[in-house]
């Protein structure tokens, strides 16, 4: 059973699914399109094959996720571009906790030594009776 050819309308174009520019791929493009599926095979297998082997010891080093691991985490002061947004946040977030906790026992401290000069607070000893 043989199917018509496609023949366009003349009010609607050619769905992008049937341009044969999009499928006619030059014989260049096809070579390095199969020599990048035979290297990812290939290393899909060797993975495979170390992954599944029954006497394995230790890790298994796959080389694309340390290269993501360290695209990640280790080489991030290349790309990182300072800004005034980046450096509110820097100082926000390195010395804003300093401040704070000096506020909270600074304060703590001046509230009990003025208590303990009125006599209103009594420390506790270790057993718990007072002082």
């Amino acid at each position: 059973m043989s199917f018509p050819k496609y023949q366009p309308s003349r009010l609607a174009t050619l769905p992008s699914t049937l341009d044969p520019a999009e499928y006619d791929v030059s014989p260049e493009a096809r070579k390095a399109q199969a020599e990048r599926l035979a290297i990812r095979s290939r290393l899909k297998r060797e993975y495979l094959l170390q992954y599944n082997d029954p006497s394995r010891r230790g890790l298994i080093e796959d080389p694309a996720l340390i290269r993501w691991t360290y695209a990640r985490s280790a080489n991030i002061y290349p790309n990182f571009r300072p800004t005034p947004k980046t450096s509110l946040l820097g100082a926000l977030f390195g010395i804003g906790p300093l401040f704070f906790w000096y506020y909270v026992f600074k304060t703590d401290r001046v509230w009990v030594c003025l208590r303990m000069a009125e006599g209103a607070y009594r420390l506790l000893t270790w057993r718990g009776k007072k002082a």
